[in-house]
């Protein structure tokens, strides 16, 4: 690049915004950082909560054919009308799309006699359901996980870049400007100073 004041001129003004789309990013990468490690935590909880429910739902559903048959139970479970829906929607964290997802029954009870009623039935049947709400959440969260995980590589490599190669590179070739500037102008000055000198002398030579 012709070390012009022009060409300088436009080196300060590119490393000005790489200097601040740097501080950007780098407050960017640290938001979305807090953001996953809490995901992380959420994730978990959201896990372990699945399993435990789940463990609780089958157990309630083991009492209940235990105590009144496998038959039966089955029997009940034909006439039932629950239905379920999942809703999604989205929200938004420094840009980056995150889901939302809602489970909503629609349970058309009493399916069974009262006769037939167990409260083992009752609780397997609310286990369930709670499982399948915490299995949203926990899609939810899983999702959310991928996608800030890919925003966060993605933040940090425009980071790296930024620190690493492109600012140092403006650095390098603003140094090399600025230095041949001050050269030419030395010698630019140089230059007159002697040619002031020598028409000094001629006009003494002239007296």
């Amino acid at each position: 690049m012709a070390p012009t004041k022009t060409n300088l001129m436009r080196i300060r003004r590119d490393l000005g915004f790489a200097s601040e789309g740097w501080e950007l990013l780098d407050q960017k990468r640290k938001i979305l950082v807090v953001e996953l490690m809490g995901l992380i935590d959420r994730a978990v909880d959201a896990q372990e909560e699945v399993e435990a429910k789940l463990a609780e739902a089958f157990d309630a559903l083991d009492q209940s054919m235990l105590r009144m048959g496998r038959r039966e139970v089955n029997l009940i479970a034909l006439g039932m009308n629950i239905t379920s829906e999942i809703n999604f929607s989205e929200k938004r964290v420094m840009g980056v799309s995150l889901p939302r997802v809602r489970v909503e029954f629609d349970d058309k009870s009493p399916y069974f006699a009262a006769a037939e009623s167990s409260i083992w039935i009752d609780e397997a049947i609310g286990k369930f359901r709670d499982v399948l709400q915490l299995l949203g959440s926990l899609a939810e969260a899983r999702i959310s996980l991928m996608r800030l995980s890919r925003e966060v590589a993605k933040t940090i490599r425009r980071v790296n870049a930024l620190e690493k190669i492109f600012i140092p590179d403006y650095e390098k070739t603003l140094k090399y400007i600025e230095t041949a500037i001050e050269e030419s102008e030395r010698e630019s000055f140089f230059v007159l100073k002697l040619i002031k000198d020598r028409l000094s002398r001629r006009k003494g030579e002239a007296q």
